[in-house]
Order: C-alpha cells, then structure tokens, then sequence
C-alpha cells in the first residue's frame, strides 16, 4: 500500500449542487417518514433483546458488553443515549432513525459508484420510501446500524481494490470492525467481498486483503471467543436426528417458499398481503390463496423492473456477477443455517444483500433515454405499480394495527390497573415485554419450555406458584412454535374459573378465581 496522496479539490457545478440538493430533499422527506409514528407501536420481543443489553430493564455490566453477541456497539449507544433522552419508545428507537438515514446516504454513494448519477438517484427514491427500510428504521434494533456500516465497508473495498492507499485501507477495517459490532450478519458481506477479489479487475494483492482478515479477527477476539462458547456450531455438521427438545422451531426452519418471500419483503415491506402473524399462524398454501391478487400484483410490480435491471447490465459481465453474488451469497448460508437446524430463516439476516436488490431495482425503474415508445410506457406502467404498492403497504404500516407488532403496551397497562395484592401472574410464550412496561410492578411467573414438555409438571407448578393467591392471571404470546394448540390454557381451565378474558393484538390476558372460592 502506498501513503495518501494529495489532490486538489475542484469547485461545485451547478450539476453538483442539484444533485446534492435533489439528495437532501429526499433524506429530509426519509427522516420525516421514520419519524412519524415512531412511538405508536408496543414495544416487542426482539426489541426485548436490545434493552436488556443495553442496560434498560437490567444493569448493564461491563462484561456484558463482550457476552454480546447481537451487537454490543449498538446497545452501547443505546445506553448512552437513554442516560441523556430517557427510556421511552420514542427515545429509544430514535438511534435507528439515525443510521437508517446514514444509510440511505451510504447506499446512494455506493450504487453511484457502480452505475452512475441517476440510478443511485432512483435508488435514494426508491428505498426513502421502502416499507421494509422504514420498518427497521422504527426498531430499536441494530439492522440499520448494520446496513450502514455493511455500505460503507462495500463502498472502501471496492475503492480498495482500485487504490490499495493506507487511508482507504483502514477506512475499510474500522467500517467493517463497526458492521460486525453491529450484527454478526457482517461476516456474510465479507464473504461476499472475498468472492469478489477473485474476479473483480484489482491492484490490491492477497496479502493485504488476509492482513486486513488478521487484523478484523484480533479486534473481534473477545466476542469470538465467548460465540465459539456459546453458539451451538456442532448444529453445522450434526447429521443424526435431533430430539424433539433440541429442535429449534420443528425439523427445519426453512421453507422453500421463504426465498420469494425474501424479495418480496425487500419490495414491499411486512405490510403488504399476509401479516406476520398470519405467516405464523395460518397454513402456508391457505395465506398465498388468500391474499393471491395482492402478491401477484406486488410480484409483477418489482420483478418485472428487477429483471430489466438485471438484462439493462448485460454488457457489464462483472458487475452482474457482483451483484448475483451479493445477493446468491447471504440467501445461500441463511438457508443452510435454516435446513440445520442452527438457526431460523428470516429476510432480515441477509440484510446486507438489500443494496444490490435496490441497484438492480431501480436500473429497472430508471427513465430509459432514447428508448421507443413501448419501453418508456412500460417504465411508467412499472412505476406507477411500484408506486401503488409502497402507498398501500406504508398506509397500512402507519395505520393499519393488524399489521403492527404485538401489543404488550395494551396488556400491561390493564393488568397493572387491575392486579391485585394477593393476585398471581403466569405468563406462557413470549413474555418480555412486560417486564419493560411493568416497571418492576409485576412479578411475573413464566411457564418456561421445558416445564410445558410436562403436563404433570405444569399442574405442580401451577399449583404451587398459586397457594394463598387471591385471583391467577394468564397471559399468552406467540404460541404457535410453544404450545399451538393451547394445552396449557386447557389446564388452567380445569384448575381454576375463568373470570374475564381480554384479547389484545397478539396478546391474550386471562383472569381466573379459585372454584372454591367462586361458589355461592
């Protein structure tokens, strides 16, 4: 590698000052969209996970910062933050507004530096706009933190391949150290970026891409150690069976359909079509015929422009090859993780891949120069079907409450107004939440998984967590992996009355009396 050099900056144009004012426009209206309703959803589970390593509903101690897997730099600005702005929805998801409009900006420099000025432009529009980025945008979770770092460590590498210069090179380590303290998910960009060494034009040698290896492996070291403890990679070879409390969801956690699904997230959102709870819910070929005119219509709105995209680049053998790899790479080891068992399938965790998705979507999108007519009718035809489908889904993102997440807020709020002192609280599922909006108000008795593997157990359990109590709440979550067919409420009804019942979004709260003391 060689020292930085010195260049003369030239002045703007008035090309340049368009552009960047057409740039800001946009992020401005982006930063508007992630705001808006930032605090109207609960609170849910995987939010759950940041705040108990972030020092929210738990003390945060040193070495929890290095037991972190999830994203230790994530939760550190998090417990910052919250010291200074407070602990409330609004507060707390306010990080992710930031870098999820840091990485609009990332994203636009990358995908002009692949294809030019006007598809990075379209690219900017389109995803300022996307429902699944707002979604993650609204989340006090790492992804758009994770999406920002896995840009900006794309855009140095390929500077890097090109000018191998000591600045651009620690450029690309501190980036792609931070994309890994964001989300572990970082490692399959990297591999991506190895992928692309062996055959994208470079001047950068080997040996300089395995010291920029050593040297992200021994930053990493203290978490890698405690993952290599913790993390259950045996799953990644194990051919036998597994036993019916080793699985994690069942036999399998991928699906074939989950790879469509992917991209029609990556279009559309969560919001569009079936919710999530439906996807959990419901059997798989019932929901597709359910909703078949929406998915279809989504399906011929972004595939069709995906597709030009993709034939638009037929001349640029590389950069199709770049981008198939980008994509193929995290769907690829996700899915292998899923078919063993090591961990479930889901869009988010090759959320690094989104950007060559957009790429290749908006080179589609873009207004064709010099085409004939029947091309640029088609173009606004895409358009205006694309546009219809981000309408729909962020209408229904900002006002649709079935498409929103579990409502623990509701739950917790009329079990603190209605507990009493003597009163018993079981929960069964997912539970969390209520610990962040109970403040430390309810004592909480969890029927955890391998209590529900017993019926015996459970009703020994029960018993014994209920003596003396005056009334036994119920609460369930997100049972369909647990206890699908609602064995546990079954023995809770034969132990006990029920009282009342109140059905929230996801949540279901039962209030339950001792029989004998229900008698006249």
């Amino acid at each position: 590698m060689t020292s930085e050099p010195r260049t003369a900056g030239a002045g703007p144009t008035d090309s340049y000052r368009y552009e960047w004012a057409c740039v800001l426009t946009l992020l401005i209206v982006a930063c508007a969209l992630r705001l808006r309703g930032l605090a109207s959803q609960s609170i849910w589970v995987d939010e759950m996970l940041t705040l108990s390593s972030s020092g929210i509903t738990v003390p945060l101690r040193p070495v929890d910062v290095f037991d972190n897997l999830h994203g230790p730099l994530h939760s550190l600005i998090l417990f910052l933050w919250a010291k200074a702005a407070g602990q409330g929805e609004f507060a707390l998801r306010l990080p992710s507004v930031v870098f999820s409009v840091l990485s609009l900006y990332a994203v636009w420099r990358l995908v002009r530096r692949l294809t030019g000025a006007r598809v990075a432009f379209v690219a900017l529009a389109v995803m300022t706009v996307s429902p699944f980025h707002v979604w993650y945008a609204q989340e006090a979770r790492n992804y758009s933190m994770l999406l920002f770092f896995a840009a900006m460590s794309f855009e140095y590498f390929l500077e890097l391949l090109e000018e191998p210069r000591r600045g651009v090179f620690g450029k690309y380590v501190l980036f792609t150290l931070a994309g890994f303290l964001s989300n572990m998910s970082m490692a399959f960009a990297v591999l991506v970026q190895d992928v692309v060494f062996l055959f994208w034009p470079r001047r950068l040698s080997l040996r300089d891409l395995l010291l920029a290896h050593v040297l992200l492996l021994l930053l990493l070291s203290p978490w890698l150690h405690g993952m290599f403890q913790r993390v259950e990679f045996h799953r990644l070879v194990r051919t036998e069976p597994y036993a019916q409390g080793e699985l994690l969801r069942g036999g399998t956690t991928f699906e074939p359909l989950g790879l469509p699904y992917t991209f029609f997230v990556f279009s559309a959102g969560y919001t569009l079509g079936p919710t999530l709870r439906e996807l959990h819910d419901s059997a798989r070929m019932l929901m597709v015929s359910r909703h078949r005119d929406v998915l279809a219509f989504a399906a011929v709105a972004f595939a069709v422009p995906f597709l030009l995209g993709l034939f638009s680049l037929r001349g640029r053998r590389k950069l199709i090859w770049l981008l198939l790899v980008w994509l193929a790479v995290p769907l690829a080891v996700v899915s292998f993780f899923a078919v063993k068992n090591f961990k479930p399938f889901n869009p988010r965790y090759v959320m690094v891949a989104y950007p060559a998705y957009v790429l290749l979507l908006a080179r589609g999108l873009r207004w064709p120069d010099g085409a004939r007519l029947p091309r640029k009718v088609l173009s606004g035809l895409l358009a205006l079907m694309v546009s219809a489908c981000t309408v729909v889904s962020l209408a229904n993102l900002y006002g649709s409450p079935r498409y929103w997440k579990d409502d623990f807020r509701s739950a917790a709020s009329t079990l603190t107004s209605r507990l009493g002192e003597s009163d018993v609280v079981f929960t069964e599922g997912t539970y969390e939440p209520l610990v962040y909006y109970g403040r430390g108000e309810l004592a909480l008795r969890p029927l955890l998984p391998e209590l529900l593997s017993d019926e015996a157990r459970v009703v020994g359990f029960i018993r014994e967590k209920s003596a003396g109590a005056g009334r036994v709440w119920l609460v369930t979550a997100r049972l369909w992996d647990l206890d699908p067919e609602r064995k546990a409420l079954g023995l809770f009804e034969r132990e006990f009355e029920l009282e009342t019942e109140s059905n929230f979004r996801g949540v279901d709260l039962f209030l339950f009396r001792k029989r004998e003391e229900s008698q006249p």
